[in-house]
């Protein structure tokens, strides 16, 4: 067996980028894209604010939306440190 000698970056720094970068970018870019959906359904009288499932479906695309770039930023963040 051998063993790596690469120098690894923390878990903790890494646990912290990807967490700030949540709620700096991710969460605030999320509700700006909810925001986004529903002005625009709203725009074109699609009326999804009655239907649950609706709201579930576009809370679920900006949240996906969000956390993709937050981790995207991250990444990014991570490469500048090491």
């Amino acid at each position: 067996m051998s063993t790596s000698t690469q120098s690894r970056r923390p878990l903790a720094i890494a646990g912290l980028t990807y967490f700030g970068s949540v709620l700096i970018v991710g969460l605030p870019l999320m509700y700006a894209v909810y925001v986004f959906f529903v002005d625009t359904a709203i725009l074109f009288n699609l009326n999804l604010g009655a239907a649950f499932l609706w709201q579930i479906l576009l809370l679920a695309a900006a949240f996906l939306i969000g956390i993709s770039v937050s981790g995207k930023v991250a990444e990014r963040v991570l490469k500048k440190l090491s």
